[in-house]
């Protein structure tokens, strides 16, 4: 029974991608639609009418026709920004790989998770890896927490308060209370530690990267086990990274 659920939802998710992918091409009606997708009108009926509601699509009541939705617009526009950052970050990754020998990473805050864009893992040789984690902690990465300290505070409480309040998020070995203050401690230092909070045998040093606005857009860290880099180590990597974040500032485009 469980295995029919879950096919019912997999041929309701491609239908839904089929329909997206043809109001992407033009404006359609239902009828349209079914014409070119071979999919029933009242299934189409059902599908538009979730899709209508989350915003990924918007009903022309003059036309009838169906056209993308803002919410799928600035999904878009999200992608487009993160390969964006990534070309424009990828020459400083590549240098601080080479400088310190060890993994750099670039994240950005999602919904009170880190997000792992990029990864440059070396020793060896240099490459570009997909990071084997997509999405991590915000209150044990050195890039959560980073970022974090950057946000305007009022900000920055809400999703503090609101990864709290999620029971399935890791436990970190501070009280709410204790978090917000350290984060206060790390905005002052301009980088965040991970000392083995989000994985034994691990340390971590992330800085955050400021737009133009002096709003975080993401985070670079670099990252070692413990038996490499020692945490006075980790301090002094901490403070050139923040003056090579500072530094990146000025690369970036304005509106980003």
């Amino acid at each position: 029974m469980k295995d029919s659920n879950k096919n019912d939802e997999v041929g309701v998710l491609i239908k839904s991608m089929n329909l997206l992918v043809c109001l992407a091409e033009a404006p359609l009606t239902v009828a349209e639609l079914s014409d070119k997708t071979g999919i029933s009108k009242p299934t189409i009926y059902r599908i538009l009418h979730t899709l209508d509601t989350g915003g990924f699509v918007v009903r022309d009541h003059g036309s009838r026709k169906y056209i993308l939705g803002p919410a799928l617009i600035a999904l878009g526009r999200a992608t487009r920004n993160s390969g964006e950052l990534i070309r424009y970050t990828r020459p400083t990754l590549i240098e601080l790989s080479k400088k310190y020998g060890e993994t750099v990473n670039l994240g950005v805050l999602s919904h009170g998770k880190v997000l792992y864009l990029s990864t440059l893992e070396t020793r060896q040789q240099l490459r570009d890896t997909v990071p084997m984690t997509i999405e991590s902690n915000a209150r044990t990465t050195a890039l959560g927490k980073a970022i974090l300290s950057a946000m305007e505070e009022e900000s920055a409480l809400k999703i503090i308060s609101s990864m709290y309040l999620e029971k399935s998020n890791h436990k970190s070995r501070l009280t709410e209370e204790e978090f917000i203050e350290y984060i206060r401690q790390i905005k002052n230092q301009g980088f965040a530690i991970d000392n083995e909070d989000d994985a034994v045998g691990f340390r971590c040093v992330a800085a955050p990267i400021l737009n133009s606005s002096n709003d975080p857009i993401a985070a670079i860290s670099i990252s070692a086990p413990t038996s490499r880099v020692s945490l006075d180590e980790l301090t002094k990597i901490g403070g050139d990274l923040t003056t090579v974040c500072g530094n990146l500032k000025k690369t970036i485009p304005a509106n980003f």
